[in-house]
């Protein structure tokens, strides 16, 4: 695979990983099944973004993080309010 191809992946995981985030987040859990579904996928996708933009350049977590209005600190592991 070449640094194109591999920096192309990791860009498309980011995005649909921050869609996945937002969209988990957007939803208003109904039980307590539902809302630690909720956040257990909360957790292992803020966690996988993290160890993506660990492995890449930094302008590539950059550019994934800017397309949707995130920073950094958004990717932090701390409780959600759901």
């Amino acid at each position: 695979m070449t640094d194109t191809s591999l920096t192309d992946r990791i860009i498309r995981q980011g995005h649909a990983l921050v869609r996945a985030v937002e969209g988990i987040g957007a939803i208003e859990p109904t039980g307590w099944l539902e809302r630690l579904l909720a956040r257990l996928l909360l957790s292992i996708y803020k966690r996988r973004l993290r160890a993506l933009f660990a492995t890449a350049p930094p302008w590539v977590s950059e550019k994934v993080l800017n397309a949707s209005g995130w920073r950094e600190d958004d990717l932090a592991a701390r409780p959600s309010n759901n």
